[in-house]
């Protein structure tokens, strides 16, 4: 394949920004309003940040495994991937389980016993059907899962260089989506509706070295933000399982594998800088705002919302850069010398 050109990574920290902010976002609204209004729109705006973190991830670790070698390229993949997902993840299940500081009702928990929390701590809770610690791990299974296919997937569009390839794997991806979503067909065959969410970003990795960008920079937040509103209103209710909701989220990952490699890179400092670093730690905030959330609406009650909001904010933010340093950054760095050394 050719080198990695039109990659427009500050814009992918942008999208990365707009997801996590709409999944703490909603779980915020959640916590902050008594009104119903709006709890359905809510829930599916972090669903769409999770959504967006598919396509997102995907197109990101695809650029990665350009630049490994083909030969180590799988074990290269795995050991890195698992270095960087892990860490993080054990901590915060230690630290809900040790707090209480979770979304999901303390019966639940109470009654997983050390099964339940093997599960969790394994990402394999969708499989091996256990509650989630907090509500927020419910996609990192999905995610890991996905991971097994990647190498492959990338190997297949490296050989197959077209861009019908990706194209015709969303396609046949979708459809099997629609047929085993059917009401008749059983739960467990539910899966098959994610892939079409992950092909979302092969398709902007093969897209962005044939794709002049052409689109302005200032364009690309607002396409962002009026796909994920879009998605929203588009959907019924807030299931992902419905038909007519599983084709409203493959077609909003698909376009925005389509879109990504149309917009030139954004520039402006006030946009990429504080998007560059919500990305850096959006792992950390993704993981942890939920046991933030808990702990300033628990424990703080006295407080008036706007103090609330701050204060949540604070901590969310504290805990993942805390976080971040003490516990990602040196499980990628381990990541990296576990991978060198395997080689």
């Amino acid at each position: 394949m050719a080198p990695v050109m039109n990659s427009n990574l500050r814009n992918l920290d942008v999208l990365r920004a707009f997801a996590v902010l709409a999944v703490a976002g909603s779980h915020l609204f959640r916590y902050a309003s008594n009104s119903p209004r709006f709890v359905v729109f809510f829930n599916n705006l972090g669903i769409g940040g999770v959504l967006f973190f598919f396509v997102h991830t995907t197109l990101v670790l695809f650029l990665s495994m350009e630049r490994t070698k083909a030969v180590h390229l799988t074990w290269d993949f795995y050991i890195r991937r698992a270095f960087r997902i892990y860490p993080l993840c054990w901590a915060c299940v230690i630290v809900v389980l040790g707090t209480g500081l979770t979304d999901i009702a303390h019966e639940k928990i109470a009654h997983m016993g050390w099964p339940g929390i093997l599960v969790n701590l394994a990402l394999v809770q969708n499989i091996i059907r256990y509650p989630n610690v907090e509500m927020p791990l419910w996609s990192l299974p999905w995610e890991v899962q996905m991971y097994l296919f990647l190498p492959a997937c990338y190997l297949f569009m490296k050989r197959y260089d077209r861009t019908i390839v990706p194209l015709a794997m969303w396609a046949i991806a979708a459809a099997l989506a629609i047929i085993f979503t059917a009401p008749y067909i059983p739960r467990a065959f539910h899966f098959v509706l994610f892939p079409p969410m992950f092909i979302g970003g092969m398709i902007a990795y093969r897209l962005r070295r044939d794709v002049p960008m052409k689109i302005l920079a200032f364009m690309w937040p607002p396409a962002i933000l009026g796909l994920m509103l879009a998605r929203c209103l588009l959907l019924h209710g807030e299931s992902i399982e419905p038909t007519h909701n599983v084709v409203v989220n493959a077609v909003t990952c698909l376009l925005l594998g389509l879109g990504i490699p149309l917009f030139k890179e954004v520039s402006a400092g006030w946009i990429t800088y504080p998007a560059g670093q919500i990305a850096k730690y959006s792992y950390g905030i993704y993981l942890l705002h939920i046991p933030s959330l808990e702990f300033v609406f628990r424990y703080l009650p006295a407080l008036s919302l706007p103090l609330k909001v701050t204060a949540f904010v604070v901590i969310a933010l504290t805990a993942s850069i805390i976080s971040y340093h003490l516990l990602e950054h040196p499980g990628i760095q381990l990541g990296r010398s576990v991978a060198k050394r395997a080689k």
